[in-house]
C-alpha cells in the first residue's frame, strides 16, 4: 500500500522542480539593467519599442530633458495610476537627476516592476550624465 504513495510523491516532486525553476526565471527577468548615456541613442534607434521615461518633477523636465522623453513624476501620488496606463510590453529607459541608488529612478523602477513591467533600464548617471556628455537636450525656450 505504501508503494503507490511513494511513486505518486516521486512523480509530484519531479513536476514541482521545473515549475519552481520557471517562477525563479520569471522573477529574474524583473530586475532592471543599467545603460550608459552614450548607449541610449543607439539603443533607441535599434529598438522601435523603447520609451525614455523622465521621472523628475514637471518643473525640472520643463527646464531641460532628453529629447523624446515623457515625463511622469514619481513623487506624484498619481504615478502608479499614470504608469499603469503605459504599455508594459515596451522597453523603458528611466532616469532622474543622477540616478543614485535609492533615488527617484530606483523608486520608479521598483513601482514599474510591481505593475508587471519587465524590460526596464536605468540610465546611468541620469540627466546630469546626459548633460555632461554634451548629448542633445530639449531645453525650455526663454
Amino acid at each position: 500500500m505504501k508503494q503507490p504513495y511513494l511513486i505518486a510523491l516521486v512523480i509530484l516532486s519531479a513536476l514541482l522542480v521545473p515549475m519552481s525553476q520557471a517562477f525563479a526565471d520569471d522573477n529574474a527577468k524583473s530586475n532592471h539593467e543599467t545603460i550608459s548615456v552614450d548607449a541610449v541613442t543607439e539603443f533607441v534607434e535599434q529598438n522601435e519599442n523603447v520609451v525614455i521615461l523622465d521621472v523628475r518633477t514637471p518643473a525640472e523636465y520643463d527646464i531641460s530633458h532628453v529629447p523624446g522623453a515623457i515625463n511622469i513624476n514619481v513623487q506624484d501620488e498619481l504615478f502608479i495610476d499614470v504608469a499603469s496606463r503605459l504599455d508594459s510590453h515596451k522597453t523603458y529607459i528611466v532616469y532622474c537627476t543622477k540616478n543614485p541608488v535609492g533615488g527617484r529612478s530606483m523608486t520608479a523602477l521598483g513601482k514599474l516592476q510591481e505593475l508587471g513591467f519587465r524590460d526596464l533600464y536605468s540610465m546611468q548617471g541620469g540627466h546630469i550624465a546626459w548633460s555632461e556628455a554634451r548629448l542633445p537636450m530639449t531645453k525650455k525656450e526663454e
